[in-house]
């Protein structure tokens, strides 16, 4: 329970490390199967990460609405009124099993016309098929785990969350050992072993949750599974909160999906080396956003408990634990980018190593300004100003698509330069999520 004051930077650290180490759930999905697929050859890397990048857009609809729903739970445990939070929890549940189901079919209709239009190669497009085929059946475990997640970091609960990604990861590194090249007595499938593989470890993950929620009684506590049907009063206020930030969350990934098919047009070496760069992004970025998730549940948290004047000084804390989680990373990247670079690149292949270094330096400048905007850009949301921070984000990533065209298309830039639109897009983001904050607008926001 956090207490009704000032929070201090152990009561930061004690809430975002769990949700750090929980967040690298995906990313540790993701990276497995492109670790294994380099192993196979470069049309496999590439088309396992174009097809995770879809799969991750469509994935990203229910991660936005979970925070939307992880939001509501803080401010209402803020509150005290715990009776409305299980309520809440099931109603955000059925939601997304229903919307999970759509997903699914739209990928294994729709996902194969869309990547037929944006993927040029025709080789990484057919392999690209296979993985998501067996992969889009997994989305409704992870929206599952979706809910969960959303409700234990809400009651500032989250240390459940670092087990529940050891299983999954675990489970993942295993499957995928066995279904990409037939060990353990099981089928060699491939690329399409890989996604199964991955769709597997959700389940686990899933497993997990609902053994701690009734182990731990939660299910009591909260009236988790008591309310089990749908109430339209329950609903419409959280969607009020939470659709803004679905839709944030969409628009987002699909600026860095097409980000992908902008880097792909410059080839399939080019493509490649963003591959690998997304690979070690995507981990550096882990620790942002468990901050910034944390960020959401504190800020409302603490509004809830009618103590705004807190605010300010709490991103202010988060910044400063951002800034030196950038160094931590910023620093090997710069120092030792070939050690850095080895890590992703399994087949010590010196050549693409070389190639590579400019965008990992580009990237280390980003992580700087991602640490910084992402911790005023939650503070946006975590007050229950959503629509704003869909504004925000829908005018930032319209400037981010145009810079990445002009560099990528109009000027045929390096890949390193294409990149270069991730900085630009962060410094923007953060400038104006501090601005709306130091207005104080927020302080009033009911929800």
């Amino acid at each position: 329970m956090l207490e009704k004051q000032s929070i201090s930077y152990s009561q930061i650290l004690k809430l975002a490390f769990p949700i750090i180490i929980g967040g690298i759930a995906q990313n540790i999905i993701m990276a497995t199967d492109a670790f294994f697929m380099a192993m196979v050859d470069e049309v496999s890397l590439d088309a396992v990460g174009l097809a995770g990048l879809f799969f991750s857009t469509v994935y990203i609809l229910g991660l936005g609405f979970s925070i939307g729903v992880q939001i509501l739970i803080a401010r209402r445990h803020g509150e005290k009124d715990y009776a409305s939070i299980g309520a809440i929890f099931d109603n955000s549940l059925i939601f997304l099993g229903t919307l999970s189901l759509f997903l699914w079919a739209g990928m294994e209709w729709i996902g194969p016309m869309i990547l037929k239009s944006l993927i040029h190669s025709d080789a990484v497009y057919k392999s690209a098929i296979l993985y998501l085929d067996d992969r889009a059946w997994g989305i409704t475990f992870a929206f599952v785990n979706l809910a969960f997640r959303s409700f234990f970091i809400g009651i500032s609960s989250s240390a459940i969350i670092s087990w529940s990604t050891f299983a999954t990861a675990a489970a993942n590194v295993v499957l995928n050992y066995g279904l990409i090249f037939g060990n353990f007595g099981l089928p060699a499938m491939g690329i399409s072993g890989a996604a199964i593989a991955s769709s597997l470890a959700e389940i686990v993950g899933t497993i997990v949750f609902f053994s701690y929620a009734f182990a731990g009684k939660f299910h009591q506590s909260f009236q988790l599974f008591a309310q089990w049907k749908w109430k339209k009063d329950v609903m419409a206020h959280i969607t009020k909160i939470a659709s803004p930030v679905m839709f944030q969350y969409f628009i987002s990934h699909a600026g860095w999906f097409l980000f992908f098919i902008i880097v792909e047009q410059a080839g399939e070496r080019a493509l490649a080396i963003s591959v690998i760069i997304r690979i070690i992004y995507m981990f550096q970025m882990v620790p942002f956003w468990g901050f910034s998730s944390a960020t959401n549940t504190l800020v409302s948290h603490t509004i809830g408990e009618g103590n705004s004047e807190h605010v300010m000084p709490l991103l202010k804390r988060i910044t400063m634990l951002s800034v030196i989680g950038s160094l931590i990373f910023i620093i090997p990247n710069l120092l030792f980018p070939e050690w850095v670079l080895s890590l992703a690149i399994q087949d010590n292949n010196t050549e693409l190593i070389q190639q590579s270094i400019p965008t990992l330096y580009v990237i280390s400048l980003a992580l700087l300004f991602f640490g910084l905007a992402m911790t005023w850009f939650s503070g946006v949301t975590g007050s229950g100003n959503t629509r704003t921070a869909l504004l925000i984000e829908t005018c930032t990533i319209a400037v981010y698509l145009i810079v990445a065209w002009f560099l990528g298309i109009y000027l045929k830039g390096e890949v390193h330069e294409i990149w270069y639109t991730e900085p630009f897009y962060f410094a923007v983001m953060g400038i104006v999520s501090f601005w709306y904050m130091s207005k104080g607008k927020w302080k009033n926001k009911k929800i």
